[in-house]
């Protein structure tokens, strides 16, 4: 992981001091109205102002804001009493610790161990922050001013550590709270699910999994990719034999600065793993009664030639790109060509651009390819071939994926830019 220093931060760091100390002189109604804000979402606000776009991208730094970190309590409802232990492995500026002490002063849960919330960071300047907004946040808690700071309970210990080391805050906690960094990295280490370049959010997900104690409940905010992306089947796959899962929710864009579909996660360490997979991360959030899938009738694939990589050699032939291609209509002449000496198709077949967005009016747009003579097929296109040769079936296939209902499935199936062939392999055949 970056162990890059986050100096620019420091600014904010001494802002917060600054509203801390002024806590005594000021009267206690304007004061809670200028510090409510270092609370909520001016951590993040300043995150982007002070640290520029390419560092935060680079670490894969991801404030959660306030209201998110908010909402994502209440749809996982994590049963907090007063022996629970919070521990965020991945803690920034602490907004999922202040939200989980905010949810246990709003359920008048008093808990019981001294430090109850525990956070760890790689980097000083947003553990000093997270520092003095807990402590902020503390005293706007309270009912009555208090005269000396230094008598104010904390109830938390925060603490510079790699979480993808092991470490006391993982043995103690009954809950992880975390949403770790986004960035993708290539570790040293050998990982059963993936090798080269992964997202870190799924390798911080295994640590806390395997570092934790069983019965402890993980709840996580990540990105969408991991739930429903092909690449990270063998990761779901490890989280499902070692966790029963409780909940998922999706929760669309992280924030209007931040283009990342995520959702939420809420599981609970086995005591022992399992062999025998039960369900697919994935989920079927929706239920489907039609008995048929797309690929009962159509072989799914994407198309073979990746036009920047292969050589212009072989057989000259029309060539389907996305660029420009129009959607839901039949082409029966394809203008662009190039030689190939891979394999080319003989129509009907559909095809359909692989990446769309979650707020697209529909996410898989489909063409009808009926040209005379075979064609070459570009990388960026899933292809529908009927299994048996039929222009109706095809007509069908775009029939579905004008549906609502395909539109609503894909985005409750996945959230991420790239369609992927099994997803569109799984698309129901709407009676």
């Amino acid at each position: 992981m970056s162990m890059k220093t986050m100096f620019e931060y420091t600014e904010f760091v001494d802002n917060l001091k600054i509203e801390l100390n002024s806590y005594i002189k000021t009267p206690k109604k304007l004061w809670r109205e200028t510090a409510s804000r270092y609370v909520n979402g001016l951590a993040a606000e300043e995150l982007r102002r002070l640290i520029s776009v390419e560092k935060r991208r680079n670490d894969g730094i991801f404030f959660t804001d306030s209201m998110l970190a908010e909402k994502v309590l209440k749809i996982l409802d994590p049963s907090f009493d007063k022996q629970s232990i919070i521990y965020d492995a991945a803690c920034g500026a602490c907004n999922l610790l202040i939200a989980s002490a905010n949810y246990l002063h709003q359920n008048n849960i008093h808990p019981a161990n001294k430090n109850y919330l525990l956070g760890s960071d790689i980097h000083s300047e947003f553990l000093a922050a997270g520092n003095l907004r807990l402590q902020i946040n503390n005293l706007l808690m309270l009912p009555d001013k208090i005269s000396d700071l230094s008598k104010q309970k904390k109830g938390y210990s925060l603490k510079k550590k790699n979480a993808l080391e092991s470490n006391q805050f993982y043995k103690s906690a009954t809950h992880i709270f975390i949403n770790p960094p986004f960035d993708q990295e290539k570790i040293n280490e050998k990982l059963s699910w993936a090798s080269g370049k992964v997202s870190m959010a799924a390798v911080f997900v295994e640590k806390a999994i395997i570092f934790s104690k069983p019965g402890t409940i993980i709840m996580a905010i990540l990105p969408d990719v991991l739930r429903s992306g092909t690449r990270y089947q063998k990761w779901r796959d490890m989280v499902y034999k070692t966790c029963t899962t409780e909940k998922v929710e999706l929760l669309g864009q992280f924030d209007k600065h931040t283009d990342v579909d995520v959702y939420a996660i809420k599981f609970v360490k086995r005591i022992h793993p399992i062999e025998k997979i039960e369900i697919n991360l994935t989920g079927n959030f929706s239920q489907i009664t039609s008995p048929k899938t797309l690929k009962d009738i159509f072989d799914v694939r994407v198309g073979p030639v990746v036009d920047y990589r292969d050589e212009k050699e072989g057989p000259i032939r029309s060539y389907v790109v996305s660029r420009g291609l129009k959607s839901w209509s039949v082409q029966t002449k394809i203008n662009l060509t190039r030689k190939h000496l891979g394999k080319s198709f003989q129509s009907p077949f559909v095809v359909i651009k692989r990446t769309s967005r979650a707020t697209d009016e529909n996410r898989a747009m489909g063409t009808l390819i009926n040209a005379v003579k075979n064609v070459y097929v570009d990388n960026h296109l899933i292809m529908l071939t009927p299994k048996v040769k039929s222009l109706a079936a095809c007509k069908i296939a775009i029939r579905i994926l004008k549906d609502k209902r395909t539109n609503n499935w894909l985005n409750e199936q996945i959230r991420c830019r790239h369609l992927t062939v099994k997803i569109v392999s799984n698309i129901p055949i709407w009676q």
